[in-house]
């Protein structure tokens, strides 16, 4: 489960994470999650991904990663879709592993607390 919060949202749900950057460490939206799964459906703007199967949630998250490494390139990155973790690796090989990949390359900020 997630939701879209702004600063002054109260907490409910013990993730939290800033996601659409838009240079300068700024990012468009912000979301809190029940869990890491909540934090890709939020990023994907898709309550449906919590509750389909595994295949189709890999599915997702193989084209989160892909929009993350286009985005790299044309900001002059080199990043590597892959099921490992790497310094300039986008990691799908579940949920948590893929936004803390994305956390590490600055495509998502979470919060502190859930680091």
């Amino acid at each position: 489960m997630y939701r879209r919060i702004n600063p002054t949202t109260p907490k409910e749900l013990p993730m939290r994470m800033l996601f659409q950057p838009s240079g300068d460490g700024l990012f468009h939206s912000a979301c809190e999650a029940d869990g890491f799964r909540g934090l890709v459906a939020a990023i994907l703007d898709d309550p449906s991904y919590e509750t389909v199967d595994v295949e189709t949630r890999l599915v997702a998250r193989l084209r989160v990663a892909r929009d993350a490494a286009f985005l790299a390139e044309i900001g002059g990155r080199q990043v590597l879709v892959s099921d490992r973790d790497g310094a300039n690796n986008v990691n799908v090989a579940s949920d948590e592993t893929l936004i803390r990949s994305l956390d590490r390359l600055g495509f998502v900020s979470i919060d502190p607390a859930g680091k």
